[in-house]
């Protein structure tokens, strides 16, 4: 009978894992390389970054930005709220929230969170017998601060905590994410190393988390009214990843977007390159952002994103 139980949570940690893979395919195309639990940290947060390509560690200064690069959050003057949500296939969904709170002069805090929800799963024993539902969910939830370090460089830190759920099967790690931003009124450069830390455990065992680096640009012309950003990532496990992205603004009010990303390494594989589309609405106190990526490479369906974003003035 401890033969059968301890059976039955090996192939349960299994398929946490392969969840957790597909998971990250949602939004950018996995690597051959390497191998890493928890791969849904690597789903991008925010429908503007997602129709960018996730060209945005330069970028971000927005209520997403403990995501990209918590460096970003010095760049916010108010308190704003991101809220993202994302239906991919069959039952899966994916929930976001990003928070920004400035704590004075040269000090902002923030809020990241991500849920990723696979449905009703059906459950089986070793012996091919219907066992009832399975609950399945993996989420991510961290604290950021960022620091206004001279009038154009800022640094940022993010600590998170990772769970990843099957059944009676659960895994959780703590990580970190650093960041360094550098920005004037026409360029911006940024930097930043993710889920850095200990390994996802599963009962007796554990894997490394999807640890990055990325390293971004981003060029203003016309007072702002087109933005243009590359990113460079690589996984520490993993292939280089190359995202593009472009952004044209009309009256500051409306935005048309498009993204591009590719793996050299993976160069001339039709499931290798993507391309995303996305537009943008900024309201007084709110912003609506939408992004399309045509056929999905997970799933060869269009794939949809929303995100809207709450401003708060000051006093």
């Amino acid at each position: 009978m401890a033969t059968r139980r301890i059976k039955n949570r090996l192939i349960t940690a299994v398929t946490v894992q392969l969840l957790s893979t597909m998971a990250a395919g949602l939004v950018w195309p996995a690597s051959d390389a390497g191998r890493s639990a928890a791969d849904f940290l690597m789903i991008g947060q925010g429908a503007r970054a997602a129709a960018l390509g996730g060209a945005y560690t330069a970028m971000s200064s927005d209520a997403t930005a403990a995501h990209w690069n918590p460096a970003g959050l010095s760049g916010l003057e108010n308190a704003a709220v991101a809220l993202g949500h994302f239906a991919w296939y069959q039952d899966i969904t994916v929930e976001q929230l990003g928070v920004g709170l400035p704590l004075g002069e040269k000090l902002v805090g923030g809020v990241t969170a991500t849920y990723v929800n696979y449905g009703q799963i059906d459950g089986y024993d070793i012996n091919g017998v219907a066992s009832g539902d399975l609950v399945a969910y993996d989420w991510v939830g961290g604290f950021s601060v960022a620091a206004t370090l001279t009038e154009s460089f800022s640094a940022g830190v993010t600590a998170k905590y990772v769970n990843q759920r099957l059944d009676d099967v659960s895994g959780s790690a703590l990580a970190f994410d650093l960041g360094a931003r550098f920005e004037t009124s026409s360029l911006a450069f940024g930097a930043a190393i993710v889920n850095l830390g200990g390994q996802m455990k599963f009962d007796q065992s554990s894997e490394k988390l999807p640890a990055a680096a990325r390293f971004g640009g981003m060029v203003r012309t016309f007072d702002g009214a087109i933005i243009t950003s590359l990113d460079i990532e690589q996984r520490f496990e993993g292939d280089l990843t190359i995202r593009q992205g472009l952004e044209l603004g009309f009256s500051d009010r409306y935005f048309l977007r498009a993204g591009y990303d590719y793996l050299p390494a993976q160069d001339g594989r039709r499931l290798a390159t993507g391309m995303s589309l996305g537009g943008g609405l900024r309201l007084s106190i709110a912003e609506i952002d939408y992004a399309f990526t045509p056929n999905d490479k997970s799933t060869s369906e269009d794939l949809h994103r929303f995100t809207l974003t709450f401003q708060f003035a000051g006093k």
